[in-house]
């Protein structure tokens, strides 16, 4: 009898709306939704430097290199005084800079010793492509020579790059050498 008679007291209890004002409800809805929007914006911030990071590895223009050389210094900067250092956005990520560091690390010494592989791949079948040419017998010269394959061409068109780091040459920021050149302009008007 005693465990029916509980059970009866709790049971309209259970039944019983929680109060929440509406204040209470925005604030909690507005704390969370800001939150969401700041971590999409530092997520954003750090898949763009992975990705300028891992598709401009090899790239041949100089705007892919620059893209990757700044990526890949903003991730080896170890740094923690700006807001937006590589190791602050992991942080602010709950991911552990150290990690994510070593990981891109590994991946790139694969990476740049795949490309190396397939550039010497290339230079050793353009060498056998030009030696087989020599070698050809008096009766290949009448005949037109055969265009070289695709993979011959591109190697005879791209060489190796070199894997020592040339200096870094500094140059003038846009702005300078904008003002710089409207002033000689301004100075041959006057003239």
């Amino acid at each position: 009898m005693q465990e029916k008679e509980t059970l009866d007291e709790r049971l309209p209890g259970l039944f019983e709306p929680d109060t929440l004002l509406p204040i209470q409800y925005f604030e909690a809805m507005r704390k969370k939704h800001l939150l969401e929007g700041e971590k999409r914006l530092i997520l954003s911030v750090l898949e763009d430097a992975i990705e300028c990071f891992m598709k401009c590895i090899d790239a041949s223009t100089s705007k892919g290199q620059r893209l990757f050389r700044d990526a890949d210094e903003w991730i080896a900067l170890e740094d923690k005084r700006w807001v937006f250092s590589f190791d602050n956005v992991c942080d602010m990520l709950d991911i552990n800079p150290e990690y994510m560091r070593m990981g891109l690390r590994k991946w790139k010494e694969k990476r740049l010793d795949a490309i190396a592989r397939r550039r010497a791949t290339l230079a050793l079948e353009a060498e056998r492509a030009a030696a087989e040419a020599a070698m050809q017998p008096a009766a290949a010269l009448v005949a037109p020579p055969a265009a070289p394959a695709p993979a011959v061409a591109v190697a005879i068109q791209k060489p190796a790059k070199v894997a020592a780091k040339r200096p870094r040459v500094k140059r003038r920021p846009e702005r300078v050498r904008i003002a710089k050149r409207s002033a000689g302009k301004l100075r041959k008007a006057r003239a």
